[in-house]
């Protein structure tokens, strides 16, 4: 089996960083490659833009535009 995990830019691998939530996902990533999976990928995306067009009345409107 595959296992893909979509994680985030500014990850830490090394789990020593001074940010919480980046030492979280690096030992997740790390815990991941661990498992008995035949592969795994760890995609860490810098953002990620919305399918549907937005309007101007949905809350993340301004955050994508």
């Amino acid at each position: 089996m595959t296992f893909c995990y979509i994680s985030g830019a500014g990850t830490d691998s090394s789990e020593k960083g001074r940010i919480m939530w980046a030492r979280v996902k690096g030992k997740t990533e790390n815990d991941l490659i661990r498992l008995p999976f035949k592969q795994v990928y760890n995609f860490r995306p810098a953002g990620i833009e919305p399918f549907l067009p937005l309007r101007p009345s949905q809350t993340y409107y301004k955050t994508y535009t």
